[in-house]
């Protein structure tokens, strides 16, 4: 529980933030970039196609990561019955996410036949989405090296083409076309790179009952990585069908910023979790003492992010979307603030997980989402994008904090005392600077 234990877990936790650190500043600088060609409606625009088909593509998946990885290490020797059924799994997602996309498109857009090209267009890059499980094969073999390399090649080559289209000013259909192509890309390199480590997809067989089992484990967690996308997407939808496309540009920029950081609350917990497992096996008393400054280092790293995003909220917004988006401070320095929540949940989850409570993390997440969208039916009439940032704010402190007093009322004064650092000076003290 020492010093040289932490120092072990921040270097682990520095290689895998390392690549979403490089990868996340490079899309928000040509992202900004993007957005200032194409203009505060134009990008509305395209963040609204694009958030429409992640909404509805969040059923794509049906929920099955980590039950996938799971079976893999439990049963090593059916890897290929496995991986060949989730991919099938996914690509009957992939081609029911189109389907859903293209009806609701021409329902919600009727007299907008554009629109529906984008989020048909959009919509694609699901039917190639099915390889990433490849992804999880090399997560349950701890080898996720070489998905990152697959993604990285492929996330700089789009990078520069889309440099590219906006030097030699291409319509918004294009940059639709290469967020299509990009994933598209990143599957190939995926494939390409199973190959290369001895692998074949041809090996890969369909076993009704492998499938059956992984959708029975995997349809809570599908509903609660609907819930989740509710979250992200839900107000940007909502946005550009009740106000206006220019405003949803505003407030698309400001989210790009303001949640440019969650991985790091996520990678932590990703780090810390099976310390926390450990802890809770040695004692009760040290297991929840390491809680209650898991929390607090939770919230410490928060403010740390949000407090100077909050105070020069212009500045950042007219450096990296330039000065047409200047409106978007005013929703940044709203929706800066759920990144605090985002953290205390991603800890409070944590200790859901230890404690085989994964139900208490539904219901929170649902009754969040469903918050967020009765909130948003109100507040963006009233304040447009503003409303929008609101209205996930309060939501996320409803599920994210309030909602936990009834999960455990031990966890929720552990979040309360977290807001005002309770043992993180000791934790400092204790494992950093002491040897």
């Amino acid at each position: 529980m020492g010093h040289g234990e932490i120092w072990k877990m921040l270097t682990n936790f520095s290689w895998l933030a390392a690549d979403r650190v490089v990868r996340l500043g490079l899309n928000l600088l040509v992202v900004g970039w993007m957005a200032r060609y194409l203009g505060r409606e134009q990008y509305g625009l395209f963040n609204y196609a694009m958030s429409f088909t992640i909404l509805i593509g969040s059923l794509a998946g049906f929920g099955t990561n980590n039950i996938v990885i799971r079976e893999i290490l439990r049963h090593p020797e059916r890897k290929d019955e496995i991986l060949g059924s989730s991919f099938a799994i996914r690509q009957f997602g992939g081609v029911l996410t189109v389907i859903i996309c293209v009806i609701s498109a021409r329902f919600l857009n009727s007299g907008d036949t554009y629109m529906q090209l984008l989020i048909f267009i959009s919509s694609i890059s699901y039917l190639f989405g099915s390889f990433d499980v490849i992804d999880l094969y090399f997560q349950s073999q701890i080898e996720s090296k070489y998905a990152v390399v697959a993604n990285n090649i492929s996330f700089l080559l789009l990078s520069s083409f889309r440099i590219g289209m906006i030097i030699l000013k291409a319509p918004l259909t294009a940059f639709v076309i290469a967020a299509t192509v990009e994933v598209m890309a990143a599957q190939m390199a995926m494939v390409i790179v199973f190959k290369k480590t001895g692998n074949s997809l041809l090996s890969w067989r369909w076993s009704y009952v492998v499938a059956k089992d992984i959708l029975r484990d995997s349809w809570p967690l599908m509903l609660a990585v609907v819930s989740a996308v509710l979250y992200l997407k839900i107000g940007q939808v909502m946005l550009g069908m009740m106000a206006n496309f220019t405003e949803l540009g505003d407030y698309s920029a400001a989210v790009k910023i303001s949640e440019v950081w969650y991985f790091v609350p996520l990678m932590i917990s990703a780090t810390i979790y099976p310390k926390i497992i450990e802890y809770k096996n040695i004692s009760t008393e040290v297991y929840y003492k390491r809680m209650q400054e898991f929390f607090s280092l939770m919230t410490l790293i928060s403010y740390v992010a949000i407090i100077p995003f909050f105070f020069f909220d212009r500045q950042i917004i007219a450096i990296i979307f330039g000065e047409q988006f200047i409106n978007a401070s005013l929703i940044l320095r709203v929706h800066i603030w759920a990144g605090l929540l985002v953290a205390m949940t991603t800890a409070r989850n944590s200790w859901c997980n230890v404690e085989n409570f994964t139900k208490g993390v539904f219901y929170a997440t649902f009754t969040g989402a469903i918050i967020n969208i009765v909130l948003n039916f109100a507040m963006i009439r009233l304040y447009g994008g503003i409303g929008a940032a609101l209205s996930t704010l309060i939501a996320r402190i409803v599920s994210g904090y309030l909602f936990t007093f009834f999960i455990s009322r031990r966890i929720f004064l552990m979040q309360t005392r977290s807001l005002y650092l309770k043992g993180i000076v000791t934790m400092i003290r204790k494992d950093f600077l002491t040897r």
